[in-house]
């Protein structure tokens, strides 16, 4: 009786233990993170138009294009950009006509003593005719003129000149293949850097007439190639001038670059002729201007905003919701602009596609 009394007690002594501690432990329920919402666009119908805008600058109209005639590195330009130049004023210089200046000077030197000799030969000959000296000395003499004269026609042959061509006139051509000359009076507009490897096919200096403006606007590195082929001759512009925006100036192009125009191959610029005589209220020389070039338009096309299409694996496509849940959708784009991508296959207007 005793031991059943003492069992009774140990498990009543051990319940309200239990029941002590005040707590009932259960397991907590974790707080659900919410969906994210993706953002959704809708296909609409509208104009695309595609655009590029080059920065310019409005220039003397471009009347002269100035080459070495050798191949070199430019080592000083005596004429900058906006400069005013003379005829035949010296605009630049290579490396390279140093070096012919100090053959040239070199030259001169090994033709100037044959040509002593020559002449200190023919004066002694003179001289005896006119001290009647004997037949026979005259005749040494003679033949003495004949040996210069044969000696500096073999310096001029050895040096590489025609000895029936004028000898310093062909030296100073030599050295002024290495420089550049304007060829008329002129600005300017454009010139080549010191430190450039040039070609006689490279343009080293333009000159422009002042009387006459143009724009040269720079074509654009990163996207120059994709646009330029958009580009022709004689394609209409609109102009803004920088210091004066309100005013919208038309041109056309007048030049390309080759191969897209007539232009030379490495340089890129666009040169365009304005419909509108220059002044005070509209532009002058030497103006910043904004050239605006309409590449493709297209009219009551669908697009979406480019941050709707999505490209993998060599597809692209949209993300649409469906009862089953996402799914793709491949389309076709066409023209693209910085907000609008035209859809020229694979939805219809109206049509919901989800975000990134």
């Amino acid at each position: 009786m005793k031991r059943r009394t003492l069992i009774l007690f140990v498990a009543f002594a051990l319940l309200l233990a239990a029941c002590g501690n005040g707590q009932i432990i259960s397991e907590s329920t974790p707080t659900p993170f919410p969906t994210p919402v993706r953002p959704t666009f809708t296909v609409q119908t509208g104009d695309i138009t595609v655009e590029a805008k080059l920065s310019g600058r409005v220039v003397p109209l471009a009347s002269h294009t100035v080459y070495f005639q050798i191949t070199g590195q430019v080592k000083e330009v005596y004429a900058n950009v906006n400069d005013v130049v003379k005829e035949g004023q010296l605009l630049g210089e290579l490396a390279e006509a140093q070096e012919l200046r100090a053959q040239s000077d070199e030259t001169r030197r090994i033709i100037r003593r044959a040509e002593i000799d020559l002449e200190i030969a023919q004066l002694t000959l003179e001289q005896y005719k006119s001290q009647g000296r004997s037949a026979s000395e005259i005749k040494i003499q003679e033949l003495q003129v004949e040996l210069a004269q044969m000696k500096f026609d073999e310096v001029l042959q050895s040096l590489g000149i025609d000895p029936d061509s004028p000898v310093l006139d062909e030296l100073d051509t030599q050295v002024a293949q290495a420089r550049a000359f304007a060829p008329a009076d002129g600005t300017v507009i454009s010139a080549v850097n010191v430190g450039r490897n040039v070609s006689p096919t490279t343009p080293a200096f333009v000159l422009g007439d002042p009387n006459e403006l143009e724009v040269v606007a720079d074509i654009n590195p990163s996207t120059g190639s994709d646009e330029v082929k958009e580009m022709f001759e004689g394609m209409s512009v609109t102009v803004i001038p920088d210091a004066n925006p309100e005013v919208a100036l038309t041109g056309t192009i007048r030049q390309l670059p080759s191969p897209y125009g007539t232009g030379e191959s490495d340089e890129n610029v666009i040169h365009i002729v304005l419909d509108k005589a220059p002044s005070a209220s509209t532009y002058q020389s030497g103006d910043k201007v904004t050239v605006i070039l309409q590449l493709a338009s297209k009219e009551n096309v669908l697009w979406l905003p480019p941050d709707a299409i999505r490209s993998a694996g060599g597809r692209t496509f949209v993300i649409i919701n469906t009862d089953s849940g996402p799914q793709r959708l491949d389309v076709e784009i066409g023209l693209q602009t910085r907000d609008m991508v035209e859809i020229a296959s694979g939805l219809e207007a109206g049509q919901v596609v989800v975000g990134p």
